[in-house]
């Protein structure tokens, strides 16, 4: 008996009118989100932002914004190149580790080549995250799941040539601040920062199976209701209840990226810089 498409369509849409909003977000604790507030405080209005393939294509979104166009897999860090020449105005190319491995390569040696003063800023959770974490050459594990050496994103930037290369937490965000300031300031070619922290599900996944407990974090008592911790960072375990912010224990990482935005010091538990 042929499937009648027709229903099945009709009764999706019957459904979906049912169904609340849910765009899709970074997860609560992605260090990406991390990444992206240091990205735009650093680099504001003025900063263009090609992005890539990859979970980080959701710093789009407000209030993160960062991204202001993405084509194909691994175009960020050409596509970097041509707004930089044709406008003059700082760029970052935001790419993934594995995006990078996979696409960006040929762009950075032909950014080296050109002289192209952009700043390649790699996103490395160390793994595949948004395709189910599967391994890549930065994770020493081949697709097998034998242990391998790793390539790791700053000795191939190195060997392409780029002179001015860094690795950084991105929770540490007064240090990655000043890490990324420097990069958008080099007038030798390219710079590459690398964001490196776990994706926040194989962290959490390995510290249950070793036993390790995470502390969420809190609001107490001096908090202003300015709202700052969701404002900038629109993270999914901060909500808003009888018009106060306040933190989801159950979806708290306890990443300790809201104790270092907030201006009172007003969050704490967790971990922070």
């Amino acid at each position: 008996m042929p499937i009648d498409f027709r229903k099945i369509d009709e009764k999706y849409a019957e459904i979906k009118r049912d169904l609340p909003s849910r765009p899709p977000i970074l997860c609560a604790g992605c260090p990406h989100r991390a990444a992206f507030y240091v990205i735009r405080k650093v680099g504001g209005d003025k900063t263009l932002y090609p992005t890539d393939i990859g979970c980080y294509a959701l710093g789009i979104s407000p209030p993160l914004n960062v991204g202001d166009l993405m084509i194909c897999m691994g175009a960020s860090v050409g596509t970097a190149q041509g707004i930089r020449k044709a406008t003059g105005k700082d760029t970052i190319a935001i790419i993934g580790d594995s995006t990078f491995f996979h696409a960006a390569i040929p762009g950075l040696v032909n950014a080296v080549y050109n002289n192209s003063q952009i700043v390649v800023a790699v996103l490395d959770n160390q793994t595949t995250a948004m395709t189910g974490h599967q391994p890549h050459p930065g994770t020493g594990l081949t697709g097998m799941g034998s242990p391998v050496e790793k390539v790791l994103v700053e000795e191939v930037a190195e060997g392409c040539g780029v002179k001015y290369v860094k690795v950084v937490d991105p929770y540490k965000t007064r240090e990655t601040s000043t890490v990324l300031k420097e990069a958008l300031r080099q007038q030798h070619g390219p710079s590459v920062v690398v964001f490196r922290s776990p994706c926040t599900l194989m962290d959490l996944r390995e510290k249950r199976r070793r036993g390790i407990k995470t502390t969420p974090a809190k609001i107490t008592e001096k908090c202003t209701n300015c709202m700052a911790c969701i404002k900038l960072l629109a993270c999914p375990a901060i909500d808003v209840e009888e018009g106060k912010a306040v933190i989801n224990e159950a979806l708290c990482t306890g990443c300790g990226l809201c104790i270092s935005v907030c201006p009172y010091g007003a969050i704490e538990g967790g971990c922070a810089e």
